[in-house]
């Protein structure tokens, strides 16, 4: 196996023996100058065949016990369900586990509005969501809420159901594109749909459009956390309050409070992070 790309010092962008692409961890494989033969392949802990090219840069943003972590549950949702699982599931999940507890740390709690639905509609991805909660909650040493179980139930349900490509596709394909223009317009700034930040981006809006078709909006406790990160990003809430205003006109939707919440956070996150 050859290393082409370093991630970190424990992961890289490698070759098999048939040259085809994949991503490897192993203790200290990205360390040596690249591009190197990997000969003892006993180091490889693991290897992701198939990963699209907007998850690659994602591998060095999250903690590697959390990639494992998440390995590990998508390895128990192959053992479960009987169709092929893509190797992305890894790393967009292993990226919703370290928003979610991100947000854990800030005190930043989400009801799920959806739960009851998923619970009985998707019952099995419902029930391996309440067992990828539980693996989280013991190998990470958090205590992350059942309600994380709705949200990666909703992870497991789309992977199974749509590629990025499909998602981008649906009836809202045209509410999206426009969103994206008027977070562009107001920061003047140019967004890469082709990132995983865009990517994840629009999850965020298919969700937020899902739970809106179902009449059931986010509601929580979080209105001084909404008053708090108003005052602390006063333009990008400006933003969102813009985004507010083109889906009330458009489609009649009204945003909570909390919904914005969730719109600041996503928001300043796709702007924070893309190349100016």
């Amino acid at each position: 196996m050859r290393a082409i790309k370093k991630m970190n010092n424990n992961i890289a962008v490698c070759l098999d023996g048939d040259n085809h692409e994949l991503i490897a961890i192993g203790k200290g494989i990205g360390f040596p100058e690249m591009p190197y033969e990997i000969t003892d392949l006993g180091a490889i802990q693991r290897t992701f065949y198939n990963v699209d090219s907007m998850y690659v840069d994602l591998a060095t943003t999250i903690p590697e016990k959390i990639l494992d972590t998440s390995a590990q549950i998508v390895d128990l949702v192959r053992s479960q369900v009987d169709m092929p699982v893509s190797s992305n599931l890894v790393f967009t999940l292993a990226d919703h586990i370290n928003l979610a507890i991100e947000r854990k740390q800030k005190g930043i709690i989400f009801d799920a509005p959806m739960k009851y639905d998923i619970q009985h509609l998707y019952a099995d991805e419902y029930e391996l969501g309440v067992k990828a909660v539980k693996i989280i909650n013991n190998h990470l040493q958090v205590r992350l809420p059942e309600e994380e179980a709705t949200n990666i139930a909703l992870h497991l349900i789309n992977a199974k159901a749509l590629t990025a490509k499909q998602m981008k596709a649906q009836d809202n394909d045209d509410l999206i594109p426009r969103i994206t223009e008027i977070i562009s317009g107001y920061f003047d700034l140019y967004i890469n749909k082709h990132s995983f930040n865009y990517s994840r981006f629009v999850t965020h809006l298919q969700y937020l459009l899902k739970r809106q078709d179902t009449g059931k909006p986010i509601r929580s406790s979080n209105v001084k956390m909404y008053h708090k990160m108003v005052a602390q990003f006063p333009e990008v809430s400006a933003c969102v309050d813009q985004i507010a205003d083109f889906l009330q006109e458009e489609v009649h939707m009204q945003l909570s409070e909390e919904e914005k919440l969730y719109l600041i956070l996503h928001v300043n996150r796709l702007c924070t992070r893309e190349d100016l």
